[in-house]
Formats: structure tokens, sequence, C-alpha cells
């Protein structure tokens, strides 16, 4: 009879042990939520509105997110930040805020710390520039690390074997007239005077 419960007792440790491996790692891997934040526009000018978006997946409740910002930046909140949405078997949260630039430069978001009930977890940094024009320029290698998900080795030979942008070309000046006066108003009137000749009327 012992023999035989120890054979059960074998096999239900066996059967259930998978599962609390299984459970342990899920929630191992699930500490936290799926973050990523985005800007409505990378080059602004003075004073014009950017949109801070924030998209968190595979969260618990309740969520939370604490933006900074440097200085030359004001952040507003919108009246309802929050937004709860449900895509198919998929639910995610939208945190919107709105950034106001004060100051013309080049402005780093440092990464916005998003918590819900099961952890917390940090987005990448967002570039923002600011000019005259808002005229868009390439981004340089971190930027392009930054923006495209890739090592920041990756991004520098991409910046350096990359095209360049051609210059414009600088519109050539209109060659001076050197003739004496009399001789331009010659030429002036055997030109209207040809044209005339030569227009063939209706």
């Amino acid at each position: 009879m012992n023999g035989h419960l120890f054979v059960v007792v074998c096999v239900a440790f066996l059967i259930f042990l998978p599962r609390a491996d299984a459970s342990n790692s899920k929630s191992a891997i699930n500490k936290g939520p799926l973050v990523a934040a985005t800007l409505s526009h990378r080059f602004v000018k003075p004073a014009q509105p950017v949109e801070l978006l924030i998209t968190v997946r595979k969260a618990d409740l309740p969520v939370s997110a604490q933006p900074e910002y440097p200085e030359g930046l004001e952040m507003r909140a919108f009246r309802r930040p929050y937004q709860h949405l449900i895509t198919g078997d998929e639910e995610l949260w939208l945190i919107k805020y709105r950034i106001i630039p004060k100051a013309l430069g080049d402005y780093e978001i440092p990464p916005i710390r998003v918590s819900d009930g099961s952890g917390s977890a940090l987005t990448k940094p967002l570039i923002l520039h600011v000019s005259e024009d808002a005229k868009p320029l390439p981004p340089d290698a971190r930027e392009l690390s930054l923006t495209t998900d890739i090592p920041l080795s990756l991004a520098e030979e991409a910046v350096k074997t990359g095209p360049t942008p051609a210059p414009n070309p600088k519109a050539s000046p209109t060659p001076v007239d050197g003739r004496p006066l009399p001789s331009r108003i010659l030429s002036s009137l055997g030109h209207g005077l040809t044209w005339f000749w030569n227009y063939p009327g209706k």
C-alpha cells in the first residue's frame, strides 16, 4: 500500500511541477507594463504645441505616469489624460500630455516611469528640436538609435555611411551688360522692331 501511495505522490508532483514553474516564470516576465512614448512632432517652432503620447500595454490597475521635462519646456495635462482602449484581445492605456516649447534649442525629455499594479517600466528618452523655421534635419547617431531601436554602434555606422544632403546651389549673379548706354538702347529698339515685324496678328 505504501508503495502505491508513493507512486501516486510522485506522479502528482511531476504533473503540477511544470505548472508551478510556468506560473512563476510568467509572473517574473509580467512584472511591469510594456510602455512606449512618442511625440506628435520632432521639429517645431517656439510656442508650437506638441503632444506627448505614452502607450501602456499589459498593465494591471492602477496605471500612472511620472513625466519630467527639462527647463525651457512647459508640460500641461489634458482634462482627461488617461484613455482605456480594448482592441481585440488586447487592452491598452493611452496617456497624453501637451508640451509647449518656450525657447529655441534641442531638448531631451528623460525616460518616463510608468507604474501599474505589478511594477514599473521606463520609456526611452525623446528628443525635441525647436527652431525658428522648424526645418527637419537628419538625426545624429544617438537620436537614430533611440527612434529606430538599434544599437548605438550600428546607428553610428549608418550616419557615417548614409547619404549627405546635397547643398542648395546658389543662383549665379546676372552678368553686367558692359556696352555703352546708346548701344543698349539701340539693341532694345531693334529687338522690339523684330518682335513687331514677326508678330503673326489675329
